[in-house]
């Protein structure tokens, strides 16, 4: 496979998991919007926080109102992290991956574009019905690739990709929660249990951490539930051990590989001997920094060096983890 074909693969499935998680992310914080409408300050800043967008968000001068915030976080091209711009980059590699992808995929990344895309869809009115399409079009996606696609190497690259991604965005998730919410007590206990919820639906978690953990949603559980769980798809562990059984598929791995192994090595050492609830989120930065090593050695062992990458509708592919 070409690396430049290996790259766009890459690039595809972290593009169109940014999409659905950032669809979730901002139909989460709207519900919570009606369910606390006095929460003080910026009530998007945590959102803008979590997609690392709040310094390009405030130094383009943008007011902070809903209004601003959510074009901004949804349809803004701009905002090269925006939900409508993953999916310009995402369409505009399938165009380019006919014979290696199914055919099927560029007419489901033309239907989601076409709903990305639709005029006054971030209105409240109109809010909830279109995110949850965007969400049921991005997993259809996820569901084709994994029906459709042989178990090779173009394969692994996805899942790789998803996997990085996926990690990515659940270490952001819950470092935003540590800082914004505590366990509380009296009153306040059931306030926060309410936001720690919030933060389990914006990674598609609340059933299924009710099923792993039957007492109560807390700081603690939360948190060692998104990092630690082997059974659930964007739990950090998972994640971490999803991308080295891709690279399992992919010769040449020796690198990446370590990386994987030593960021699984970590988990598995500070599960084993307890997780103090102060130490968590040390804890989730360094996993942020391994989880960037790990995409650097990923695209040092697959891909065409980023100064030679081209741009895709603005933007070079070369971008942070």
């Amino acid at each position: 496979m070409l690396s430049r074909v290996a790259e766009n693969i890459y690039w595809t499935a972290r593009y169109l998991e940014r999409v659905e998680n950032t669809a979730r992310l901002v139909a989460v914080h709207s519900e919570i919007r009606l369910d606390r409408p006095d929460r003080a300050g910026f009530f998007w800043e945590p959102v803008l926080t979590i997609t690392e967008t709040l310094g390009e968000f405030e130094a383009r001068g943008l007011r902070r109102t809903e209004r601003d915030a959510i074009n901004f976080l949804l349809t803004d091209l701009q905002n090269p992290s925006s939900l409508l711009a993953s999916c310009v980059y995402a369409r505009e590699n399938i165009r380019t991956l006919m014979e290696i992808l199914p055919r099927e995929s560029w007419e489901a990344v033309n239907g989601l574009h076409h709903a990305a895309a639709r005029p006054g869809a971030g209105a409240p009115q109109q809010r909830d019905v279109y995110l949850r399409e965007i969400i049921e079009r991005s997993q259809a996606m996820v569901g084709l690739f994994l029906g459709a696609m042989n178990d090779d190497a173009g394969y692994a690259i996805l899942r790789q990709g998803r996997a990085i991604e996926r990690s990515n965005f659940t270490v952001q998730v819950l470092r935003d929660a540590l800082v914004r919410i505590g366990d509380g007590t009296g009153d306040m206990q059931a306030l926060r249990a309410a936001e720690w919820v919030g933060v389990l639906k914006s990674l598609t978690a609340y059933q299924m951490y009710r099923r792993s953990l039957r007492g109560p949603v807390t700081r603690v559980g939360v948190s060692r539930f998104l990092i630690f769980s082997q059974v659930f798809p964007r739990a950090l562990a998972y994640c971490v051990n999803e991308a080295g059984q891709a690279l399992g598929r992919l010769p040449n791995a020796d690198l990446p590989a370590a990386a994987v192994a030593r960021l699984a090595g970590e988990l598995d050492a500070v599960e084993r001997t307890g997780a103090e609830a102060d130490g968590i989120g040390d804890l989730l930065s360094a996993a942020q920094a391994q989880l960037s090593d790990i995409h650097d050695a990923v695209c040092s062992a697959y891909f065409t060096p980023f100064t030679e990458v081209p741009a895709v509708a603005g933007q070079t592919q070369a971008q942070p983890a």
